[in-house]
C-alpha cells in the first residue's frame, strides 16, 4: 500500500535537509506532480554544516559563520532546481534554517518553539497526505526530526491526514521490514537520476554513493496509531513498566567512536513538560547516574547489570507521565552516523510489555 493521489491530494514532504527530497521522495513527487496534487516541501535545515565538501570545492580550510551561510544558500538553490527537475514548483518550498547537524541537541535540550513551529506549518497548510523522516534513520538529523513530528502529530488531534516514513541512510529492520515498495517506472527512475545531479555540493565527495539512489527503490512506511515497536541497534529488547524501564543490550565491537555509548530518554513528565534524561553506560555491573540531558542535574539512580557488550539496564521513570509514549535512543555514533535511531516505546497501558529485535519471531508487544 502506497499514497493514493489525486487532483484533491495536498501533499507535504518534510525533509531533513536539501538533497532529502531527490534521494528518497522523487517517484512519489513525480507522480503527485501528474496526479495534479497540489505540493509543500519544507526543508528543516539548509544542510550548511557540511564542512569536507565546502572545504574541497572552495579550497578553503577555516570555515567561518559567513561561509557556512553562503553554503547554505547553495544547498538552497540546488534544492530549487531539484525540484524543477521534479515538476515541483520553487513557490512551493519553504526552508526553516532549523540547526544543520544539530537537530539531536535541539530535541535533547529545548525544542518547544521548533515543535510550535511545525505544528503551524501543519495546520496552516493542512496535508492529506504527510511524508515525514523515519524514526529509525541513522543519520541524527533525520531521526531526531522524526521525533519531533511524531511530538507533533501527538498533540493534532481529530487530523485525517496519513501519514508516511521514508528512510535514507542505513537499513533498519525495524524500517525495512514493513516499509512497501513505492513501484517505479524507467522514465522515473531517469527523472529521479536528474534531480539528484541538480545536488552537485553532495556529489562531489560522494558521485557513486549518490547516484546509486536513482535506482534504489524507493519505500515508504504508514504510520498508524499504537504501531508495534521492533528493537534495533543494539537494543535487543525492552519492557516498560509503570515505574521502571528495562533494557537488554548488547553492544558489538566498534573499533572507531567518537563517545562512549550513551542511552537517552525523552517524553513529557507529569506537568507535560518535554523532558530528556541520559545515562552513560558503564563497562561493568554498577549504579549510574540518571541525568537531565538540558541541564546535566542528576535526577536519578539507575542500575546496569552485565560487562562492556551486553547487560541489562534498569531505568527508573517516574518522572515521566505513563499516558505519552516514551523515546528511546542509544546513541553509539562512528563518524557521521549512529548505528540506531530513535524508538517509540507506546504508553504503559500493560504492567509488562516487550519490544523484541528478532523480527522472526512473533513479536510479544502490546498493539
Amino acid at each position: 500500500m502506497t499514497p493514493a493521489l489525486n487532483s484533491a491530494s495536498r501533499l507535504m514532504l518534510i525533509a531533513p535537509h536539501p538533497d532529502d527530497e531527490a534521494l528518497a521522495c522523487s517517484i512519489i513527487l513525480q507522480q503527485a506532480v501528474r496526479a495534479g496534487a497540489t505540493i509543500r516541501v519544507v526543508y528543516a535545515t539548509d544542510g550548511d554544516d557540511n564542512p569536507w565538501p565546502q572545504r574541497v570545492l572552495e579550497r578553503k580550510w577555516r570555515l567561518n559563520a559567513a561561509d557556512r551561510k553562503r553554503w547554505g544558500k547553495l544547498r538552497r538553490a540546488e534544492a530549487l532546481a531539484a525540484l524543477r527537475a521534479l515538476g515541483v514548483r520553487a513557490s512551493d518550498a519553504r526552508f526553516l534554517a532549523l540547526p544543520d547537524q544539530g537537530l539531536t541537541n535541539l530535541l535533547k535540550c529545548d525544542c518547544r518553539s521548533t515543535l510550535e513551529r511545525f505544528a503551524a506549518i501543519i495546520r496552516d497548510w493542512p496535508p492529506t497526505h504527510l511524508l515525514v523522516p523515519s524514526i529509525a534513520d541513522t543519520h541524527p538529523d533525520h531521526s531526531a526530526l522524526a521525533v519531533m513530528l511524531r511530538l507533533v502529530l501527538a498533540e493534532l488531534p481529530g487530523s485525517q491526514m496519513s501519514v508516511w516514513s521514508y528512510a535514507v541512510h542505513g537499513e533498519s529492520p525495524a524500517f525495512s521490514a514493513r516499509a512497501q515498495q513505492h513501484r517505479q517506472l524507467e522514465a522515473e527512475t531517469a527523472i529521479k537520476l536528474r534531480a539528484i545531479r541538480c545536488h552537485k555540493t553532495q556529489i562531489k565527495l560522494s558521485r557513486r554513493r549518490f547516484l546509486a539512489y536513482a535506482a534504489r527503490p524507493e519505500r515508504l512506511l504508514k504510520l498508524r496509531a499504537r504501531e508495534t515497536t521492533i528493537a534495533d541497534g543494539s537494543i535487543r529488547s525492552i519492557s516498560r513498566q509503570p515505574h521502571t524501564l528495562r533494557l537488554d543490550l548488547r553492544l558489538s565491537v566498534k573499533p572507531i567512536r567518537a563517545a562512549e555509548p550513551t542511552l537517552y530518554l525523552l517524553s513529557r513528565d507529569v506537568e507535560e513538560a518535554l523532558r530528556c534524561l541520559s545515562v552513560q553506560l558503564p563497562v561493568r555491573s554498577c549504579r549510574i547516574e540518571l541525568r537531565d540531558a538540558a541541564t546535566e542535574r542528576r535526577v536519578g539512580v539507575a542500575r546496569y547489570r552485565g560487562n562492556a557488550f551486553a547487560g541489562e539496564l534498569t531505568i527508573p521513570i517516574d518522572i515521566f507521565s505513563s499516558a505519552p509514549a516514551l523515546f528511546v535512543k542509544l546513541e553509539r555514533r562512528s563518524w557521521f552516523f549512529d548505528e540506531a535511531g530513535w524508538l517509540e516505546i507506546p504508553a504503559a497501558i500493560h504492567p509488562r510489555q516487550i519490544i523484541s529485535s528478532n523480527i522472526a519471531q512473533p513479536s510479544l508487544a502490546i498493539r
